[in-house]
């Protein structure tokens, strides 16, 4: 059997690295054997075990991705029979290597909407494979149009391979909130269970926009008084949580927002299934997960209409432009109010979500693979 460099950096609570995770995991038998190479802050570890690691360096020398780099360097020389290396992400595609190379690209917003100009430089840099690669896998159509505009590619050499949802783990809850976990989950939260439970999972960075969900929530509350305001994940950046808090204060929510960092697959479904409404104003996605991941379990999403999401959720939800504060408002007292929306979008979304599988997508990698692997 043919083994693979599998690269891989990323957490699985992002959704890069529940990309890196899933492909995995519903891998075929397809004659390939997926070698993990995995770059952990200091250390690079292959299928678990640490084979070599780098001294820490100080303050921004210490940045993530100056560690990428350093343990990028040593890793061709760790290469042995390996038939192909595959980049999981566009920031491994830096690593240079005699084996032919595949690069999944989830999205270049670095490149398009760079946070600083050091960021923009150092992304480059990151992504410089994308280039060279003999061929390159993306997550949407719209990632594939920005690939080509940017990086001048030919559409044939690009192939759209959409992430799936794993519906063991994100499904309808049948009579959750009947149960005694429902119970202790909301005991938990400290809400009632009986106010309408608004949800938005992601991090606070500006594209992911924020501050035109809560501002939508904020909108509800003279029906709703006691509405609430589930923000789940961690910050991203430090400038958008204070952003964030910003928001909530102008706003005098502070009261019905409570923040959840990062929680298990499990536990997400549980809130999935416990909200009345999903809320997604994103400006910027190169594929979108969280509301796959919400259609798959039955909650109602709201969300933008631009980039990559109306390929994600089709028919199946509320879309408006980014910046429509007062439509998201009436969308989501609309779900909260008509229960035959509410669930026709559920029962859309599910159906919706089942287009979506990690075993097609792991067959159609395995596919590319066999086109250009050097057997």
């Amino acid at each position: 059997m043919s083994s693979i460099a599998y690269l891989t950096n990323s957490s699985a609570h992002s959704g890069v690295g529940q990309y890196a995770l899933e492909l995995k995991k519903a891998w075929p038998d397809s004659g390939f054997h997926l070698r993990e190479f995995s770059l952990q802050g200091t250390s690079l570890h292959i299928d678990g075990v640490q084979r070599t690691s780098i001294r820490s360096w100080p303050a921004g020398l210490g940045a993530k991705s100056i560690g990428w780099v350093r343990l990028g360097r040593r890793l061709p020389s760790l290469l042995t029979n390996e038939a192909l290396v595959h980049a999981t992400n566009q920031t491994l595609s830096f690593i240079k290597t005699s084996k032919p190379l595949v690069v999944t690209v989830h999205d270049i917003v670095e490149m398009l909407q760079p946070q600083d100009k050091m960021a923009f430089y150092v992304n480059r840099y990151l992504y410089s494979g994308i280039e060279r690669a003999e061929h390159v896998m993306v997550v949407s159509e719209y990632t594939k149009k920005t690939v080509m505009d940017y990086y001048g590619l030919p559409g044939d050499n690009i192939s759209v391979i959409y992430n799936g949802v794993n519906r063991a783990v994100f499904y309808p809850i049948e009579h959750f909130k009947e149960t005694v976990g429902y119970k202790t989950l909301v005991r938990e939260l400290g809400v009632t269970g009986k106010q309408p439970v608004i949800l938005y999972v992601g991090s606070d960075h500006p594209r992911k926009n924020l501050p035109v969900a809560l501002q939508a929530f904020a909108g509800l509350l003279p029906q709703y008084p006691q509405a609430v305001f589930l923000k789940v994940g961690a910050a991203g950046l430090p400038s958008g949580r204070a952003a964030t808090l910003d928001t909530v204060d102008k706003l005098s929510i502070r009261e019905h927002v409570k923040f959840i960092g990062d929680v298990s697959d499990e536990r997400l479904n549980e809130l999935y299934n416990s909200a009345d409404v999903f809320v997604f104003p994103s400006r910027f996605e190169g594929f979108g997960m969280p509301p796959l991941q919400a259609m798959a379990s039955g909650l109602p999403v709201v969300t933008a209409n631009i980039t990559s999401l109306p390929e994600v959720v089709g028919q199946a939800a509320l879309m408006h432009d980014p910046d429509d504060v007062a439509a998201f408002t009436a969308s989501m007292l609309e779900i909260i109010q008509r229960q035959d929306v509410a669930d026709r979008l559920a029962q859309a979304g599910i159906a919706q979500a089942k287009k979506f599988s990690w075993e097609e997508a792991a067959k159609a990698t395995a596919a590319v693979y066999r086109k250009y692997a050097l057997l």
